[in-house]
């Protein structure tokens, strides 16, 4: 093998060293490598998880939000019902107690001119009377006595009522 200018000797030296460097380097840098790159490989199927899991809790969240969100506005439309519904009850009840009182002053009115009429036709009759009494006594040029002109008087105020 010397002809051929292959030294067994350094050969055997050079597979024994290779042999030693690639078990150095397998124990010393492969392995802390390897370990290093199962860390990463390990944080990033970790993260993973955490993001798909941090996903799902944002969903969970927005369909929650959601959720509150139509309850909220259906709680709104029922105190805007609500308030409507008192609203309009109220404003029948003012209305009704604003029929009422106008029934009550119409009431009122009348009767004060019932009375008010009462008040005229009485002081109309007297007046009457009155006058009906100074023109007997100017037409008939003498007095009447006091029972004659009460009975006149008193036709007077019958017939006047008659008319009324």
């Amino acid at each position: 093998m010397e002809a051929l200018g292959i030294n067994p000797g350094y050969i055997i030296s050079q597979i024994v060293n290779f042999t030693l460097l690639a078990l150095l380097l397998y124990f010393v840098a492969y392995k802390p490598i390897l370990g290093m790159l199962d860390q990463r490989r390990e944080r990033i199927r970790q993260g993973l998880e955490d993001a798909e899991a941090a996903s799902r809790r944002a969903a969970e969240v927005e369909q929650e939000y959601e959720r509150r969100m139509t309850e909220a506005r259906r709680d709104g439309q029922e105190v805007v019902a609500r308030a409507t519904q008192l609203s309009e009850q109220t404003r029948q009840e003012l209305l009704e107690e604003a029929r009422a009182d106008a029934q009550q002053l119409i009431a009122r009115a009348r009767d004060e001119i019932a009375r008010e009429r009462d008040q005229a036709m009485t002081e109309l009759r007297r007046q009457v009377a009155g006058l009906s009494l100074s023109i007997a006594d100017k037409v008939l040029g003498e007095a009447l006595d006091r029972d004659t002109q009460r009975r006149l008087i008193s036709e007077f105020i019958d017939e006047t009522e008659e008319l009324t």
